[in-house]
């Protein structure tokens, strides 16, 4: 019996030195995790560069100036719709492929629409060398507009509201404005047709390819990025896609005055969201927004494209050929076959 009370006491010993050595291996083991998290956090922190809350905004307003204008154009026009396009200094080759093409429209000869190239000063390599073929380019054409901000992706937003500022000051009379970028196909026709029905507004009205809960980038290494301390929220207010879009011409003059209250990021189109939503006003897309495409269809198919306001092209010389071959004699559609996009 003695015996037996001996080897149940050992036993017991033997179990409780096996559980303190398991709880301390537990113990060590549980403090080298913590330790290994917490030290690969603190690091990642270390590793986050600082942010400059700064260098996301851009400088606006200031009293930029316009070193080409056209600023009796409109009086002399007195037309429906302003089209202006943003282009960069040096791409000549977009502007000639628009002149060529849409910007050569029957409606924009006739006077009815307007179409402007809106420019910044060039940069890089001989500068002065680009400011004087812009000089004699907009002697040609008279349909340039500069101003004296450098022509940048960063200053985009800068352009645009340069842009707002033309349109209030030098323009007022026109019932709509549309900004296009240069890659943009537009039918001009279509495009006109669609503000002239009748359920279209002529006050606080944006329309284009309206992005609805559009997330911000967080990640640094996206040209989009966008830090927490620039703007806390998860996603921007609903703006049109800055590809295209179409503005009544009270708005020029309410969206400047509201972004005196808005730093300006250099996300051109997520800001006028941010100022539109500021104005209580909501964007909306057009009565078929199908006719604004972003990414076309690999393969051209003329009866498609006939039915488009504004598509976006590879190059100048892609836009040409599909200008040239729409605007050939003939249906764009076999009838049997024709499903429009309106």
């Amino acid at each position: 019996m003695g015996v037996a009370k001996q080897q149940k006491g050992s036993r017991r010993h033997v179990w409780l030195q096996y559980g303190v050595w398991c709880f301390g291996f537990l113990l060590v083991l549980g403090t080298i995790c913590i330790y290994h998290f917490f030290g690969i956090r603190l690091q990642g922190q270390k590793n986050i560069p600082s942010v400059d809350p700064e260098s996301f905004y851009v400088a606006y307003p200031r009293k930029y100036r316009f070193v080409l204008n056209q600023p009796e154009v409109c009086k002399h026009r007195d037309p429906y719709i302003v089209i202006i396009v943003p282009v960069a200094p040096r791409d000549v080759e977009a502007r000639n492929a628009i002149r060529s093409t849409w910007g050569n429209d029957s409606l924009v000869q006739d006077g009815d629409v307007l179409v402007l190239f809106l420019l910044g000063l060039p940069s890089g390599s001989d500068p002065e060398t680009q400011q004087l073929r812009i000089h004699q380019e907009n002697l040609r054409h008279r349909d340039l507009l500069q101003s004296d901000f450098v022509d940048s992706y960063r200053n985009l937003t800068i352009k645009t509201m340069v842009m707002l500022e033309w349109l209030r000051d030098h323009c007022p009379q026109a019932y709509y404005a549309a900004k296009v970028d240069a890659d943009m196909l537009i039918n001009v026709g279509a495009l006109t047709q669609m503000l002239l029905r009748p359920t279209q507004h002529h006050s606080n009205y944006i329309t284009g390819l309206v992005w609805y809960g559009n997330i911000v980038i967080r990640d640094p290494s996206s040209k989009f990025y966008i830090p927490h301390e620039v703007y806390p929220y998860p996603v921007y207010p609903p703006y049109p896609l800055g590809m295209c879009y179409i503005v009544s011409m009270d708005l020029p003059a309410k969206i400047l005055h509201v972004s005196r209250k808005i730093k300006p990021i250099f996300i051109e189109d997520a800001y006028i969201g941010l100022c539109l939503e500021q104005l209580r006003i909501t964007p909306t897309n057009p009565p078929n927004k199908a006719q604004f495409v972003v990414k076309p269809p690999l393969v051209y198919d003329r009866c498609y494209y006939s039915d488009l306001i504004a598509v976006i092209t590879d190059s100048p010389a892609q836009l040409i050929s599909f200008w040239i071959d729409l605007h050939k004699p003939g249906p764009a559609c076999k009838e049997a076959s024709h499903t429009p996009l309106d």
